[in-house]
């Protein structure tokens, strides 16, 4: 099929209007014709055996599409996952070469292109390598920051790009400009090739002109009287959000043609068939600013809102009367907000999103007033905000989450806990776990709802609990990628069904609509998001397959779903198929559907786009929900942790083999940890997690199984299980939040919320016969064995672990003829040293999770979201620490290695190898290999930081310590 967006005039004439004029008509087809011309004017081959030969896609005719002359932020060209992937152009003649211009996919997967190397030829088989991009990720398209390469007048024919690892190479766009001739694109139409396709190769399906798809559309019928039993819906009315990703709309998704004056809160009248404003922009300060979610008051006479005046404004929060009266901002900059932004960037602000009425009166909402930033992207440039609460007049505002990724859309239970989103990766694809979770309204108790085992990239948003309050609740089922507000299917999700996953796609074979076995029901099948395959969603055609489409321009989306019943849902709906997702202002209206696939129109304006709707009606009050605190540990800043018995739940782990407790810490990334300065390395290009983990200690487990323990508060924890050499058995691919004086217990390490597991015995169990533990030091850690003596420590594999090597294994493991073909010396590479990359290469400390780019297997955000039985990862699936350890390893046959280290060491190493191949201790200092040295450039710059392992006060702080800069 054709690029996933055609031409940037095609889009916009297509998105204009619900029907084209024949002109503009013609202009499109002409655009989409110029397009498969360059693509079918590449020679066609003959189909690998096995394949289908006509109209097989060559690498030529999928290699055409980074010479189309279209730039638009996706990919013009895509390979298979492969060693050193290539693309290249023909120029047909050898000629002096000014420069070339790289034009990236402006998504988190264009980070796989940013070592990528230039190469020239004359001949097409004699190559020189003439640049090698330093790691940085660099754009395209959307920001129009492509990469351009000076060339200095060198003689070539063809231009190769290629990557030096194993991945998949795909950018949008390459062009090639002469030495005498700097305007002219030399490689416009030329032919190109690449070293193999791929099943994103030219698309999916077959090319189809844009707006061409005839997408299948659920019926409709007139809305009967009698379907809904209130007069009123609150509603918002404005244009679609213009983010590019689901938790972006604070930072791209409001762009300056969002804002215009009749953006606002609204009723629609269902008796009357009228609308009336509540509050409309025109009135807001500013006179046009963009209007998000709404929050009703549970008597119905109130509204909250959030807010943003212009495109360089924070979003605060405000209140109306439903009557449009009482008009004011709740939240305000906070007092410290100039101090904030500086340590992000110059012109910065916080932003308060969301909002929620509390039982209590106070307001919950998301801010990012904690400082964090997303993990993923590139130099610390995308926000991740977490829950906050504040008393009714806006003051007294109180972080009550330190999640190091986003949380949203929180709204109170009938029972008073409070149900948000949030997304989380511990040791998982970056990707997956898009999960609901509960609270109370003081930030304790998280527990989740669904979503952690989700093997999916789909994301549950804006839940809602449905009337019968047993358990199941409604959310729309959304996209990593794009975005224009989160939309997708809507989702009927039981979060107290035993199985924890999705079940197969839509298109799959075996697929089910009402399958019992499943947690999840997809209400509007015929939109999905597969579960491998991002950007974008899938729909049914109506010649009954489906088509994969990043524009949402082949059928039907949705999104904020409010059960007015068990069974019907009032939502957002994109009526028109052919609508793009986000760039069409009326796109979507207020429908009402069923669990029968039934759709009634309910409310549609003509200009704008109808949103959130609610029902106008009085609700009762939750209770107050009173937390249990205790005393002694609020005023020290933690919480007890009690576990009746680990093992239970832990297959294959037999009683009594836990021995230890490891108590870690999920770091934030906050905002003063940003570059900005060149030759920086962004945790975003880590190989494996893209988060430091530090360790607070260890505490004991006893016989029985059982554990009672201190824990530090608002803090991200995680645990592991350890055995009696500390060496992990389990590891918690989740975290909790603990609030001051909080206690938490458990009766196993099932891993899994809802996992029936056998009845508690009646006996006391035998840590609770004693004070509870506080964390400790690992022995390799005691003063007296040669370690700091604290409990706390920073995990850095340049000063904990190259010593050792250099120290016992590099005389057999040097740089000449190494044993075993590995090389365990610290040279530096550009991200990492080279010991560091031979075995996260090689996987030799058990199987790497890597949350977004990899060593070998390029892009693996989209993966590693099951539920993993114990012995999975690290000491006991690792090759390294079974020849350390193990004397019936065959490489010990000849050199018994398992003496080489002493006890520390092997504890030092087994650590690390439980750590999921950790290289750095904390976000803090220059890291990249340009600062082993001075720069000229930067005097005040001191080589002594270069990779500077962070004391452990410094790494867990949300200020950068001042050798950071």
């Amino acid at each position: 099929m054709l690029r996933a967006l055609c031409l940037a005039v095609a889009a916009c004439l297509l998105v204009a209007a619900p029907a084209l004029a024949d002109d503009a008509a013609a202009q499109v087809e002409k655009a989409w014709l110029t397009q498969l011309a360059i693509r079918q004017s590449a020679p066609r081959q003959s189909a690998p055996q096995g394949q289908a030969s006509s109209g097989a896609l060559t690498t030529q005719s999928d290699a055409a599409g980074g010479v189309d002359g279209i730039k638009n932020g996706g990919f013009g060209f895509h390979t298979n996952q492969e060693d050193k992937p290539w693309w290249q152009v023909d120029l047909e003649k050898v000629q002096p070469l000014g420069r070339v211009v790289v034009w990236n996919r402006c998504t988190p997967d264009g980070a796989r292109a940013a070592r990528l190397h230039v190469l020239l030829s004359g001949d097409g088989k004699s190559w020189r390598t003439v640049y090698e991009h330093d790691g940085t990720v660099f754009g395209g398209a959307s920001d129009n920051k492509p990469l351009g390469v000076s060339l200095g007048g060198a003689e070539a024919r063809f231009v190769r790009i290629q990557l030096p690892e194993r991945t998949w190479l795909h950018l949008d766009e390459v062009e090639v400009f002469g030495r005498d001739d700097p305007k002219t694109n030399l490689a416009l139409g030329r032919p190109a090739d690449q070293s193999s396709t791929s099943q994103w190769s030219g698309g999916r399906p077959a090319a189809t002109p844009p707006g061409r798809v005839t997408a299948w559309s659920p019926p409709e019928a007139p809305l009967p009287p009698d379907a809904m039993d209130f007069d009123e819906i609150l509603f918002v009315k404005r244009k679609p959000y213009s983010s590019n990703h689901y938790y972006t709309d604070i930072n791209n998704g409001t762009a300056g043609d969002r804002f215009v004056p009749d953006n606002g809160i609204y009723v629609y009248n269902l008796r009357t068939k009228e609308e009336r404003a509540v509050v409309t922009a025109a009135q807001m300060p500013g006179g046009k600013g963009f209007i998000g979610k709404i929050s009703l008051s549970f008597d119905a006479r109130k509204v909250l809102f959030d807010f943003r005046e212009d495109p360089g404004a924070g979003f605060r929060i405000w209140e109306v009367g439903v009557d449009g009266r009482g008009l004011r901002q709740v939240s305000h900059p906070p007092a410290d907000e100039a101090e904030k932004a500086a340590r992000w960037r110059k012109g910065w602000h916080t932003d308060d999103i969301h909002p929620c009425y509390l039982p209590d009166g106070k307001i919950i909402f998301s801010s990012t007033r904690g400082e964090h930033t997303v993990l993923c992207g590139g130099s610390s440039h995308l926000v991740a905000p977490t829950l906050h609460r504040m008393a009714p007049d806006g003051s007294n505002v109180e972080q009550l989450s330190n999640s190091p990724v986003s949380e949203f859309c929180p709204l109170v239970l009938g029972d008073g806990r409070v149900m948000y989103h949030r997304w989380e990766y511990i040791d998982k694809g970056a990707r997956v776990a898009k999960t609901v979770w509960t609270m109370l309204p003081d930030g304790s108790q998280c527990r989740e709802v669904y979503g952690l085992a989700d093997d999916t990239t789909t994301v549950y948003m804006y839940p809602q609990p449905l009337p019968a309050d047993d358990g199941r609740i409604v959310c729309v089922g959304t996209c990593h990628f794009p975005q224009g507000g989160c939309l997708g299917a809507i989702m009927l999700v039981n979060g107290l069904h035993s199985n924890r996953e999705r079940g197969p796609d839509p298109d799959a074979k075996d697929y089910v609509q009402w399958d019992d076995r499943y947690a999840v029901t997809n209400l509007t099948p015929h939109v999905f998001i597969q579960r491998r395959t991002e950007p974008g969603w899938h729909f049914l055609t109506d010649e009954g397959r489906y088509v994969h489409d990043r524009n949402g321009r082949s059928g039907h989306l949705y999104t904020h779903p409010w059960p007015v019943s068990d069974t019907r849902f009032l939502v957002s709906y994109k009526v028109r198929a052919a609508d793009h997702y986000k760039d069409v202002p009326d796109a979507y209206a207020l429908y009402l559907i069923d669990t029968h696939g039934h759709h009634w129109p309910v409310h549609k304006d003509k200009n704008l786009s109808c949103w959130h709707p609610t029902p106008l009606v009085t609700r009762q009050t939750p209770p107050l929900v009173a937390p249990t605190r205790e005393p002694t540990y609020v005023a020290g800043g933690k919480a007890l942790c009690v576990v009746a018995d680990i093992t239970l739940g832990m297959t294959g782990v037999k009683p009594g083999e836990v021995k230890w407790i490891r108590i870690n810490e999920a770091l934030p990334r906050y905002w003063s940890t940003g570059r900005r300065w060149g030759h920086a390395v962004s945790s975003s290009q880590w190989k494996a997690a893209l988060w430091p983990r530090v360790q607070w200690g260890v505490v004991p487990v006893e016989k029985d199984g059982s554990a009672c323990f201190e824990v530090p508060a608002n803090r991200s924890i995680f645990f592991q299980a350890l055995d009696a050499d500390f060496r992990e058995l389990q590891r918690e691919r989740t975290y909790v939040n603990y609030k001051p004086g909080e206690v938490r217990s458990c009766t196993g390490c099932h891993g899994e919320s809802g996992r029936s597991v056998p009845p508690a015995s009646m006996t006391t169990p035998l840590a609770l016969q004693r004070p509870p533990s506080v964390p400790r030091p690992q022995p390799c850690d005691l003063a007296e064995n040669g370690g700091t003596g604290l409990a706390g420590q920073v995990i850095h594999y340049p000063s904990d672990i190259q010593p050792i090597w250099d120290a016992k294994c590099v005389s057999c493991h040097g740089k000449k003829d190494p044993a075993g073909d590995l090389v365990l010396t610290g040279d530096l590479t550009t991200l990492y040293s080279v010991s560091y990359e031979q075995l996260a290469s090689k996987e030799m400390a058990g199987p790497i999770i890597p949350e977004f780019t990899s060593f070998r297997q390029g892009d693996r955000g989209n993966y590693n979201g099951a539920y993993l039985p114990p012995k999975s990862l690290g000491c006991y699936k690792s090759a390294l620490v079974e020849v350390l350890t193990s004397r019936d390893d065959p490489k010990n046959a000849k050199d018994d290695h398992t003496k080489m280290l002493s006890d520390r060491e092997r504890m030092i190493v087994s650590r690390w190898v439980d750590t999921n191949y950790q290289f750095y201790g904390s976000y803090y200092g220059r890291q990249h290999s340009h600062w082993a040295v001075a720069d000229p450039g930067d005097p005040a710059y001191d080589p002594a930081h270069f990779r500077r392992k962070a004391t452990f006060a410094e790494s867990v702080s949300d200020h950068a310590p001042a050798w950071h800069r």
